[in-house]
């Protein structure tokens, strides 16, 4: 399936659709939590969709509601096989669980989520237990020093954190070499946790995590619009636009909120107010990020790049080679197509700002890759044409629908 997106540059408002981060975290604390409530706002991304059908798998009794998802309870299995589609956020953050709470499960997904990094996690809960062979758990999960390799993905902690407050004795969290990446998912954990009643004690090499810890939620839970997503319609303002984003919060612990000071870099004009966020156009010059905080934004920087005069420099982008694609090498065909010079040096992607083209544009299978192609294509000389345009429901089910709204013009069916 192909599209085809003819220069237009965005102009108009759109809502922020709910934040990946959040949903994933707060049913994984209702299912913890094993009682009746209501998540409002949680969305229709697959990857959330991923997490709710596994949690189902694990127990939990769940209907989707107009407006979110209501928690009507867990009855835990002996057995489960638990399907994660191409989430990984899923996988990590549920194989601990599984293992916390005793259950037999078998974890599967798409071809691509199986050749992401694991075996750190791995490692670190068979030493305590878990007895996991492949990705089938079989042992239940003991407390004691976890040392766990953080450089490879932050999800590895998440799925620890919310694990071991669960086990009869106290825990401990160690990073590997002291190292450890995307920090600021782990305080979106951490906060999540804490609004569930659960005490995490930071250290200097990691956290402290007493035991016999019970999951409690209020009977609400509300999810706040994705940075990480906006990060798109906001890029669009950006590159000569005039694009305001609402339902979002300016004061999130989201990470990807860092889109803000790197567009304000760049030359854009920001205004956060009431309504929400608003990006237009400038002169944009060339400047340098650091991509190791903000892994998610990397292409759609690297497009904002591409209009910028002089020279770009992300830093740090050795970890994008293991995302849902090999995202370094997607970025530089992307530039490329485009006209526009790109190359590596070690970790660092240098990027030449210039006049980009329309061309040809794969997804590889990656909604990321798909949603920064779209806009790079609103202000490109010439038509482009997009492959593979409905991979963006993993994150943002309603781009194309957003894209048009503002002005987009695609010629295709979706």
């Amino acid at each position: 399936m192909k599209i085809t997106v003819a220069p237009q540059l965005l102009s108009g408002e759109v809502a922020a659709p709910a934040s990946k981060s959040y949903a994933h975290r707060w049913l994984i604390a209702a299912y913890l939590a094993g009682v009746p409530c209501r998540i409002v706002g949680a969305g229709d991304s697959q990857d959330v969709m991923a997490t709710l059908c596994a949690l189902q798998a694990m127990g939990l009794s769940a209907r989707s509601l107009r407006k979110g998802i209501r928690i009507e309870g867990r009855t835990l299995p002996r057995e489960a096989t638990v399907y994660c589609r191409e989430s990984g956020s899923t996988l990590r953050f549920l194989l601990p669980i599984a293992a916390a709470l005793g259950i037999r499960a078998t974890f599967t997904g798409e071809e691509g989520l199986l050749k992401r990094p694991i075996e750190g996690l791995r490692q670190a809960l068979n030493a305590h237990g878990a007895d996991i062979e492949g990705l089938t758990v079989r042992g239940k999960l003991q407390a004691g020093d976890y040392v766990v390799d953080a450089s490879v993905s932050s999800q590895y902690v998440t799925g620890l954190l919310f694990a071991l407050p669960l086990l009869e004795g106290d825990s401990r969290i160690r990073y590997k070499d002291g190292r450890v990446v995307s920090r600021d998912y782990i305080n979106l954990t951490i906060a999540v946790l804490e609004r569930a009643g659960i005490a995490v004690r930071p250290t200097e090499d990691g956290f402290a995590i007493a035991g016999n810890q019970h999951y409690s939620l209020p009977h609400t839970l509300s999810v706040e619009g994705d940075w990480s997503a906006a990060a798109f319609m906001l890029a669009a303002g950006a590159i000569g636009g005039n694009v305001r984003v609402s339902n979002l919060n300016a004061r999130s612990l989201q990470g990807d909120m860092r889109i803000l000071p790197i567009l304000q870099r760049f030359g854009a004009q920001i205004s956060v107010n009431a309504r929400g966020v608003g990006v237009q156009g400038g002169r944009l010059v060339g400047t340098i990020v650091d991509i190791d905080p903000v892994p998610d934004l990397a292409q759609i920087v690297a497009v904002v790049a591409a209009y910028a005069e002089g020279t770009t420099i992300l830093r740090n982008i050795g970890r994008l080679r293991l995302k849902e694609s090999d995202r370094e090498r997607a970025i530089l065909d992307m530039l490329r197509t485009a006209g526009i010079q790109a190359n590596t040096v070690g970790d660092d992607l240098y990027i030449e700002g210039g006049a980009p083209r329309g061309g040809d544009f794969g997804a590889g299978n990656d909604h990321r890759t798909a949603m920064s192609a779209a806009i790079l294509a609103t202000a490109a000389a010439g038509a482009s044409t997009i492959d593979e345009p409905q991979v963006v429901a993993k994150s943002y089910p309603a781009f194309w629908q957003d894209f048009e709204a503002l002005g987009g013009m695609i010629d295709g069916d979706i």
